[in-house]
C-alpha cells in the first residue's frame, strides 16, 4: 500500500514472459511482465505487461499514484497494456496531476539480419516503419483508438490521454560507437541519466537481448527517507 515513507521498496506486479497467455495449470493466475518502484505515494512502473492495470489495483494502487513508466525493450509482453493502462487509467487521474512520462528505447534505426534459417528472405511488418521507438509506438496505439478516444473527448467531455501520457525515447550518448547490429553494447558503455525528480534518479545502459539491443532503465538511485 502507499504510505508517506520515503524508503523505497519494489512490488513485482507479474513476472510471465513470453507473447502468450499461460495455460495449462498456470492459466489464468501469472500476469505479464511489470514491477513498481514505490517510494511513498509515487510509483515508477517499469514495464507494463498483460494485466498490468488490473496488478496495480491489486497491489493497492491505481494510475494515479504513477510517476513515470519505464520501458526496458519494446519486446510485446512488456508492452502489451500499454495501451490500456494509459487509456483506462487516465480515468482515475485527479485534476491537475502533473503528466506521466513514459520513456523507453528509440527507434533501432535498422532491423536484424535474417536469421541463416531463413530459406527465402523474410518480408518486414509495416516496412515503411519497422522499428518505431517509444514515442512512435504510443502515437500510434492512440490512432488507433482514435474513433473510441474521440467519442469520448468529443461528445461525453472526457479528458485525452495525450494530455496526462508524455511518451518519449531515449537517446544514446554520442560517440559511443553504437550500431544496432555491428556495434550494439560497447564494452566501455556507462549508464546514463534518463529521468530525475525530487525522489528517484533512472539511468539507462545498453543490455544484450538479441536481435534487441537498445537503452534499458537500469536502476534507479533513491534518496534515504527524511
Amino acid at each position: 500500500m502507499a504510505s508517506t515513507n520515503l524508503n523505497p521498496h519494489v512490488v513485482t506486479l507479474g513476472t510471465a514472459g513470453g507473447p502468450r497467455w499461460w495455460t495449462g495449470e498456470n492459466a489464468g493466475k501469472r500476469a505479464g511482465i511489470s514491477t513498481a518502484v514505490v517510494v511513498g505515494e509515487s510509483v515508477y512502473l517499469v514495464d507494463a505487461g498483460t494485466g498490468v492495470g488490473n496488478q496495480l489495483m491489486k497491489a493497492g494502487f491505481t494510475p494515479a499514484n504513477l510517476r513515470g513508466i519505464f520501458l526496458t525493450h519494446l519486446h510485446s509482453d512488456h508492452t502489451i497494456d500499454l495501451a490500456s493502462l494509459a487509456i483506462f487509467g487516465m480515468f482515475t487521474l485527479p485534476a491537475g496531476k502533473a503528466p506521466i512520462s513514459i520513456i523507453g528505447p528509440g527507434d533501432r534505426g535498422a532491423l536484424p539480419p535474417a536469421s541463416p534459417r531463413a530459406a527465402t528472405a523474410p518480408q518486414p511488418v509495416f516496412a515503411q516503419n519497422p522499428t518505431p521507438g517509444t514515442a512512435s509506438m504510443f502515437e500510434h496505439l492512440m490512432q488507433a483508438y482514435a474513433t473510441d478516444l474521440n467519442d469520448r473527448v468529443i461528445d461525453a467531455l472526457r479528458p485525452s490521454p495525450l494530455d496526462h501520457f508524455i511518451a518519449s525515447d531515449i537517446e544514446i550518448p554520442a560517440g559511443t560507437g553504437y550500431h544496432p547490429n555491428a556495434k550494439p553494447t560497447p564494452a566501455d558503455f556507462a549508464p546514463f541519466e534518463i529521468y530525475r525528480d525530487e525522489l528517484v534518479t533512472v539511468t539507462a545502459t545498453l543490455v544484450k537481448h538479441p536481435p534487441i539491443v537498445r537503452p534499458s532503465p537500469s536502476a534507479s538511485t533513491l534518496p534515504k527517507a527524511r
